[in-house]
């Protein structure tokens, strides 16, 4: 392996390296003193690593530069062919690459693995190459194909002085709704994680997990039953969004470049928490509003259209499973927030008392029966389906592939002078419960997470 490949493949091993300790600690796991140690130097060693490739990157780089001038003294442009006028004479059409330096020669070949077999066809395609990272011409296909992988840096891709976020999805998370209120972190270590549950959606038999007890006489038998499970698979779909900043923009403005990527992590968030609410489970996580498990409260007789009130809410509150009241959540769009703070409650015939529905308290400063009652725009406007949503994000499974990372590049878009700015997110969400329960005697059904219908 070359130099700047095998340095290259140190800074990925410690970056992999403090990736997974510090993702275990966001998961809740406690370190061991020696792994607390390992942490540590590994993330003071991080820097060292990525300066040397670095070092060794502006080598060839100058390298490339002193040969290209050599080749242009001696009458040949970026394109290795002869200039006409330029004083030696060659054969008619000759054209040639520039002696390039052997670690050049790897580079490139690094870069473009698709290059012709034949050593004329392979020529023409490296001359445009080295056209392209000279800024005089349309990128190359391999300018383009080596930035659509996440592979060497010195081959033009991705894992450049990557910023990496601390902790498993921590920068997403403070922009993310779901799990700022507490949905479930699952760490996965590969792309796909099954998470086993308790199979207990019908409960009409009293039975919990298909355990079922009876009571028994002195000496009589029972029979052995089974415990009943079912899955969760999560999938590690890739959420991504790419950025460009001229490379003056960045120097110029030191604090360009932290508020481009604050921002790549806030659309992250928000484009997973769209997914979490409404997503097809297609490439996509699973959303609530398209799981069988949500139980969507009908409006009122005879209610108006765009209105929320406390009838809606006392019906959503009694949809809720047993056991999520406590845990549970209001989720509501701005636009429900005026209905939400004059809502009343119809005494026979004479009038309405106020309700004073929103109390002052909990984590929001606003609480509805007792629970946190949150107003974002990740839901969906008032009067329709999702305005309003009763969930207990303890509920909700959030897998984690890879946390969210912001990564740069100075060599994607190399021929434009551009820096790269990369945010990544690689999981999956979606509900524990694959449907509502029925409830023993009653013939209803719950669920831990409850929306109203639309009111149009």
């Amino acid at each position: 392996m070359d130099p700047v490949n095998s340095m290259a493949q140190d800074v990925i091993d410690c970056r992999n390296e403090v990736r997974a300790l510090l993702g275990r600690q966001a998961a809740g796991e406690k370190l061991s003193e020696s792994e607390r140690a390992k942490l540590a130097a590994a993330q003071k060693r991080l820097p060292e690593l990525e300066q040397a490739h670095a070092d060794e990157r502006a080598r060839i780089d100058a390298d490339v530069a002193e040969t290209l001038a050599r080749s242009r003294a001696r009458g040949y442009n970026a394109f290795g062919e002869r200039v006409p006028g330029a004083g030696v004479e060659d054969e008619p059409g000759a054209t040639v690459l520039p002696a390039l330096p052997v670690r050049t020669r790897a580079a490139l070949a690094r870069l473009y693995p698709q290059a012709s077999a034949d050593p004329a066809q392979r020529n023409e395609e490296w001359r445009g190459v080295l056209a392209a990272a000279l800024g005089g011409q349309p990128l190359h296909p391999a300018i383009l194909a080596a930035t659509a992988t996440e592979g060497v840096p010195s081959d033009g891709g991705f894992l450049v002085s990557p910023s990496v976020a601390a902790g498993i999805f921590t920068r997403a998370s403070e922009g993310s709704v779901w799990l700022r209120i507490g949905a479930r972190l699952e760490p996965m270590e590969s792309e796909e994680k099954v998470v086993n549950a308790i199979d207990d959606a019908d409960e009409t038999d009293d039975a919990e997990g298909g355990l079922e007890a009876a009571w028994k006489g002195e000496g009589a038998d029972s029979t052995a039953q089974t415990l009943q499970f079912r899955q969760v698979a999560l999938h590690a779909r890739k959420l991504v969004v790419l950025a460009a900043a001229s490379n003056e923009l960045v120097e110029d403005s030191r604090d360009y470049v932290t508020a481009l990527e604050d921002a790549l992590g806030r659309g992250i968030a928000k484009k997973f928490d769209k997914a979490v609410l409404s997503g097809t489970g297609a490439g996509m996580p699973l959303g609530i509003l398209n799981s069988p498990a949500t139980i969507t409260v009908a409006a009122e007789g005879g209610q108006l259209a765009s209105t929320f009130v406390w009838e809606n809410a006392v019906d959503m509150w009694a949809a809720l499973a047993p056991g999520s009241h406590e845990r549970a959540w209001w989720l509501a769009h701005p636009t429900v927030l005026p209905q939400a703070l004059s809502m009343s409650l119809t005494i026979g015939t004479g009038g309405t008392v106020p309700r004073g529905a929103l109390e002052a308290g909990g984590p929001t400063g606003l609480q509805l029966l007792g629970r946190p009652f949150l107003v974002t725009s990740r839901v969906k406007a008032l009067g329709s389906v999702g305005d309003v949503i009763l969930v207990d994000p303890t509920q909700i499974a959030v897998g984690v592939r890879r946390g969210l990372a912001i990564e740069r590049s100075t060599h994607a878009y190399f021929s434009s002078d551009r820096l790269a700015v990369r945010g990544k997110f690689r999981g999956d969400a979606r509900p524990f419960w694959e449907k509502a329960r029925t409830l023993v005697d009653s013939g209803g059904t719950v669920s831990p997470i409850v929306v109203l219908a639309a009111r149009a």
